[in-house]
């Protein structure tokens, strides 16, 4: 059913490219237009900056907005093929003010650097343009660990970029330009590691997810920014050096091919006409709204290539977190590119973190927040840890309690720990299978300085708990604690959310044999058995 929809996707997709992305479709949309296609307005005065600008459509639309008075802002990263792309502008525009930034727009810290350099000019900005990227064959990694086309095209030169823009647009009134393909239309936005290139690469479905997430993205920042417009397009199928590196001979299958200002006029309407002429949030082609979706039958937009708001909500999550230094270091990251490139999962077992454990500020109630659970505690909610210092005997009394998701019988497991290790943060659990004692390892991934929150882990990764004190956490919080995860080797996808809901029951008293009807306590020794049967695993 995948592979037939994915097939209904792509070629309806090239179907409909054919007939709408090409020149032919070019000269036919622009036909209708109401304003002249050579878009002669008055720029001056406003401020624009544009991602790779040097060359392709990038260098249309600069040489479109300083022909019409604009100041423009070149972001490039060949400085040596900016200076040319402007010098060939200023043969056309004398006296237009070109200025140029370097950096690649697939580095944080490169796009960091350029903004800086940008706010300290004072200029105010009209309008971003989205537009640096390209479309690679071959997996290629930056110095920060990221893969290329995630970085340059979602998020590093769109998202960093742009919410690092934002505020300034926002006191222009100004509108952000994300330059997508008729690529997504193959896809929907992937899980997490698959965007990272972490399950396998092929050059043209990491474009076209990136290209999806591109679309979400306008979508979210134009709800979120009403004093500005924000959205996405696309320039159609235009013969352009990235096109020709991209597709080389097969660019035939493209033809007849757009010149390269019929593919940016579009980008060009969009910052030049009037604000609301602009729908935010929208996918346009050639001046007008496009459909986003036309995997059903028929061009009906179906449903495979549509996200769920949750899995948007993900996406934005991630992109957050991720460049505001809460992502894996840069040698985290590439290291697991190179076990994952190699096959393997992830690089050998992890430990448990370095940082003194004060075991008395540890002890008491836990809820489970978020997990990658046993067998055991799979689907279910109002997950708790409960330790108790046992002073007579020097150990760790551990109470493991959770319910099922309908909250109508609470479950038990007592197990004993004793921490193995001068920073308290390994401990080795024991539990009893009939008269069998088990012990299982546990190591303290993270605990924060205040002892409110806390990861859980194993050696192999098999199982996860991150921690709370209270039965929920602020989003950031909870993200800041999957990123320990990931950083620490865990599949970000297999880590679940726990419900904590409580309307019927005091957590504290709930955890008792006599907790009152109508929960139901499940008997100490299945859960034994069942738990010991989920968790061997972990070594």
């Amino acid at each position: 059913m995948v592979a037939y929809s994915q097939f209904a996707a792509s070629s309806q997709f090239y179907l409909y490219g054919k007939r709408h992305f090409t020149k032919t479709g070019y000269q036919r949309h622009s036909k209708a237009y109401a304003q002249p296609a050579n878009l002669s307005v008055d720029l001056s005065g406003k401020t624009y900056l544009v991602t790779g600008a040097n060359a392709g459509l990038g260098k249309e639309v600069v040489r479109f907005l300083a022909k019409n008075g604009a100041v423009v802002y070149m972001v490039c990263r060949s400085v040596e093929r900016a200076e040319t792309a402007r010098a060939e502008i200023l043969e056309m525009a004398p006296g237009a003010e070109l200025h140029i930034l370097q950096a690649d727009c697939s580095l944080q810290k490169d796009v960091r650097r350029c903004w800086d350099e940008f706010c300290a000019t004072g200029a105010t900005l009209d309008g971003v343009v989205c537009n640096a990227g390209a479309l690679l064959e071959s997996k290629t990694v930056t110095s920060e660990g990221l893969e290329v086309t995630f970085a340059a095209h979602l998020l590093v030169g769109t998202y960093l970029l742009g919410k690092l823009a934002l505020p300034a647009l926002t006191a222009q009134g100004g509108r952000m330009v994300i330059v997508s393909s008729g690529g997504m239309y193959n896809t929907k936005f992937p899980d997490w590691e698959t965007a990272l290139g972490m399950r396998g690469y092929d050059g043209s479905m990491a474009y076209a997810y990136m290209k999806r997430g591109q679309v979400l993205l306008a979508e979210r920042w134009a709800a979120q920014n009403s004093s500005i417009k924000v959205v996405s397009c696309h320039p159609g199928w235009a013969g352009t050096e990235g096109v020709d590196k991209a597709f080389g001979s097969q660019k035939s299958a493209l033809e007849p091919l757009r010149s390269p200002w019929e593919g940016a006029e579009g980008i060009c309407w969009l910052l030049a006409c009037q604000k609301e002429e602009i729908s935010s949030g929208e996918f346009y082609l050639d001046r007008a709204p496009q459909v986003k979706h036309m995997a059903g039958p028929f061009f009906s937009e179906g449903s495979y290539t549509k996200n769920t708001e949750a899995e948007v909500d993900e996406m934005m999550q991630n992109l957050e977190a991720w460049t505001s230094g809460q992502g894996p270091s840069p040698l985290e990251l590439q290291e697991r590119h190179q076990a994952h490139d190699a096959g393997q999962a992830v690089v050998g077992n992890i430990e448990a973190i370095d940082q003194p454990i004060d075991l008395q500020r540890f002890m008491g109630s836990w809820y489970v927040i978020g997990h990658v659970p046993t067998f055991l505690d799979k689907n279910t909610s109002n997950g708790m840890e409960t330790y108790t210092w046992n002073e007579e005997k020097q150990r760790i009394d551990v109470l493991f309690t959770y319910m099922d998701l309908e909250r109508t019988k609470m479950s038990r497991v007592e197990q004993k720990a004793v921490p193995v290790n001068e920073s308290n943060s390994r401990w080795q659990l024991t539990l009893k299978l009939g008269f069998i004692p088990v012990s299982l390892p546990y190591l303290i991934l993270d605990c924060d300085q205040e002892y409110s929150t806390c990861v859980i882990g194993v050696p192999n990764r098999s199982v996860l708990y991150i921690m709370a004190r209270t039965p929920s956490l602020e989003s950031d919080v909870y993200q800041r604690l999957m990123n320990v995860a990931e950083r620490a080797g865990y599949n970000r996808s297999l880590i679940k959310e726990v419900p904590q809901v409580w309307p019927d029951v005091d957590p504290k008293a709930s955890v008792s044999e006599e907790a009152s009807p109508p929960i139901k306590v499940m008997d100490e020794m299945d859960i034994d058995e069942h738990y010991v049967s989920g968790c061997l695993a972990a070594g």
